[in-house]
């Protein structure tokens, strides 16, 4: 049997390179040529756009070319689990959350934390590199959180007003990754989504992992990540 490709979707802020120690991994394990990270236009693209639908346009048409002739899994980190597609939904500290659901009313800062410093003019959030490491790299050295901080690019703050109209984990084989070092208020919310989305109805969340990590594991231990993903992937198969 064939080796699934993974596709990689990268959190709000940040780009594909956030991904590199995790698909070297992956590599040297064998999945060379079957990673994709394609960079996701709500915080890649200029202007910014003003909603996510290019993100989701993105997402979609990366999928539907490998998915002619491959199996694929979506590994989704942080603001990208509002998207989802195919053999398994890997969620890596990220939202998984029901359809109807909007991170925050449109035209407002809703939900935000005091750390995403929004400019409702440019249409956009932006995270100071000070404020980098709390939010993003919490087990990660100084230098290296330093290093990445300087990647960190505006996000649209019009995708944080979307409203999601699919789960797809209620049909696809579903891995959640709780990283225990991240933010706590961060760990708490995920323990909630976890939980509403389990009582809401049907699912296929069948596996729960906790990694003592922070909220970029892929970063961090991007080894036990790439050994994770392979497990669950043959898990599947």
């Amino acid at each position: 049997m064939s080796k699934p490709f993974f596709v990689f979707l990268h959190g709000a802020w940040h780009t594909p390179k956030c991904f590199m120690p995790l698909t070297s991994a992956l590599q040297e394990a064998g999945f060379e040529n079957r990673v994709v990270c394609p960079a996701l236009p709500s915080s890649n693209a200029t202007p910014l756009p003003t909603d996510w639908n290019a993100d989701v346009e993105t997402i979609r048409t990366t999928v539907s070319k490998l998915v002619e002739e491959h199996d694929v899994v979506v590994v989704m980190h942080s603001f990208s689990g509002f998207a989802g597609g195919v053999i398994r939904l890997v969620y890596i500290a990220a939202f998984l959350v029901p359809e109807g659901f909007q991170h925050s009313p449109a035209g407002t800062r809703g939900n935000m934390v005091p750390q995403m410093k929004t400019d409702m003019d440019a249409g956009s959030i932006t995270i100071l590199p000070e404020d980098a490491k709390n939010m993003f790299y919490q087990d990660v050295d100084d230098t290296t959180a330093a290093e990445l901080s300087k990647d960190l690019r505006p996000q649209s703050l019009g995708a944080y007003w979307g409203k999601t109209t699919f789960a797809a984990w209620r049909y696809i084989p579903t891995t959640y990754i709780i990283c225990k070092r991240d933010v706590p208020t961060t760990v708490a919310a995920i323990h909630w989504l976890i939980d509403t989305a389990k009582a809401s109805g049907p699912h296929q969340i069948d596996s729960v992992i906790e990694v003592d990590a922070g909220h970029s594991p892929f970063v961090s231990k991007p080894q036990w990540v790439a050994d994770t993903l392979i497990a669950e992937v043959n898990r599947t198969l």
